[in-house]
């Protein structure tokens, strides 16, 4: 392998620094088109849930429940393979061609190895739920339909991890326009699959709820073999033999990789757990505080992609400019992503706080009277989710900084408390011991990502000045 680094857009010349113009220009470039990518995958999540709520009330609580458990060990998964596009972005950096390729195909591999877990996570949840189901009479969900989508979805997990390698491959080039390519190209072909699957056509009789499974499982194939092929056909991927002796396995570099990722995979645990946590508070509350809720968490998820972005950028940026040994780019790019989030958040905090009730009016019929409940929990949360979205920009893309300098250990515990001990506790003390009720929950979560954003900003301060060249 003697290609030498391609599409990086890195950074200045030998002996110059990297405007902070440019520097901006360049964040942005790497971070729209996953941003796009990121926002293609949600709206296939909306639209699972849009067909599965045609079925029925019942039909859509078990599509809702089984398709979000579906992508948590998916998720956990990605995370630890994080690692591709950390170690992978210094080793572009310092112009080592041999070295990226090796850290992508022990990513391939490690990807195949982590299949395994995530498919028994995914074949336990049946035996579970009819565990829970024997000891609580009350319990409605269609235990069947979610375990046959779990069967149906196993052969999903291999590509879709694998496709994840591929994705922070083509990331560190400086090239994700090609999964935004893909992500746009597929996302009718899974829309159309999906209403022939699970309503049936043509004499086919639809599959209902399982058939999110299904569709999952064709789509995640599709993908990925759309991805080989632009790698294996296009510069200047095609200079770079990934899918090459991949039997060969590096040991001390799968342990370099789980040392880094698999912190990231517990950051992500606990992140999806904090909403889940207060998704489970909510209910305590009713339906329509359980409404108000979930409306309020999909208008931040999707608020929330842009600066996810920027951190996935920040984190190959650092990288560059790290194996490059450029110590202040490397840190004038962290800064530059955190403070890019900031501001698209502070632009997604004004339209919450001005604009509640039209935002609710995207998923509440606003002239039905059995909505006005729901309506008025979700005004009074939508000016707290403001403030909460600000530092949920912050803790992300300082996190997507830090990784770039390879630090996840310390980030994953800051993690841990500030979502979980100060996020979900104080959320439910604030609720039920003092009776604030729904809000308290958000106002919990709005404090917890400010005590994790703050402590993860001071983190990287001191992790870039440190890693900076001491004067003369």
């Amino acid at each position: 392998m003697t290609a030498s680094p391609a599409g990086s857009h890195q950074g200045a010349p030998a002996g110059s620094r990297l405007s902070r113009f440019a520097d901006i220009r360049a964040t942005i470039w790497l971070a729209a088109p996953i941003s796009v990518a990121l926002l293609v995958e949600m709206a296939m999540g909306v639209t699972e849930y849009a067909m599965a709520g045609r079925l029925g009330a019942a039909a859509f609580a078990a599509a809702g429940f089984g398709a979000q458990f579906l992508y948590v060990p998916k998720i956990l998964a990605m995370g630890a393979l994080y690692a591709v596009a950390a170690l992978g972005s210094h080793a572009h950096g310092a112009g080592k061609p041999d070295e990226l390729l090796r850290i992508v195909r022990q990513g391939l591999r490690l990807a195949t190895i982590l299949s395994i877990p995530v498919m028994l996570v995914m074949l336990s949840l049946g035996p579970v739920l009819r565990l829970f189901a024997a000891r609580n009479p009350g319990f409605e969900l269609d235990i069947v339909a979610i375990e046959q989508l779990m069967w149906w979805a196993l052969p999903s997990v291999m590509p879709f991890l694998w496709f994840q390698v591929l994705r922070s491959f083509v990331t560190v080039l400086g090239r994700p326009v090609a999964i935004t390519i893909i992500g746009l190209s597929i996302l009718p072909v899974f829309v159309g699959m999906l209403y022939l699957l699970m309503y049936g056509a043509f004499g086919w009789y639809g599959m209902g709820v399982p058939s999110i499974g299904l569709a999952t499982t064709l789509i995640s194939w599709l993908q990925l073999g759309l991805g080989i092929l632009y790698v294996r056909r296009f510069e200047p991927f095609a200079s770079y033999p990934i899918f090459a002796y991949l039997r060969d396995s590096d040991g001390k570099l799968l342990k370099e990789m789980l040392v880094v990722g698999a912190p990231i995979a517990g950051a992500y645990l606990f992140e999806t757990g904090m909403f889940f946590g207060s998704t489970a508070a909510m209910a305590g509350f009713g339906t329509d505080a359980l409404a108000a809720h979930n409306i309020v968490l999909n208008v931040t998820s999707i608020i929330f992609m842009i600066p996810y972005a920027l951190g996935q950028a920040g984190t190959v940026r650092v990288g560059w400019a790290l194996g490059a040994g450029r110590a202040q780019d490397a840190r004038q790019a962290g800064l530059t992503a955190i403070g890019l989030a900031l501001l698209w958040m502070l632009f997604g905090a004004l339209v919450m706080w001005q604009a509640p009730v039209l935002l609710a009016g995207f998923y509440l019929d606003l002239d039905d009277i059995g909505n006005a409940a729901a309506l008025a929990v979700a005004v009074t949360l939508f000016p707290i989710a403001a403030i909460f979205q600000f530092f949920d920009g912050l803790q992300v893309s300082a996190l997507g900084a830090l990784r770039g300098y390879k630090d996840t250990q310390v980030p994953m515990v800051i993690a841990f408390f500030g979502y979980w001990v100060i996020g979900i506790g104080g959320g439910i003390v604030m609720a039920y011991t003092f009776d604030v009720r729904g809000p308290g929950v958000w106002w919990g979560l709005a404090i917890g990502l400010l005590a994790s954003g703050t402590l993860l900003l001071l983190r990287f301060q001191h992790i870039s000045r440190r890693h900076l060249p001491i004067p003369a």
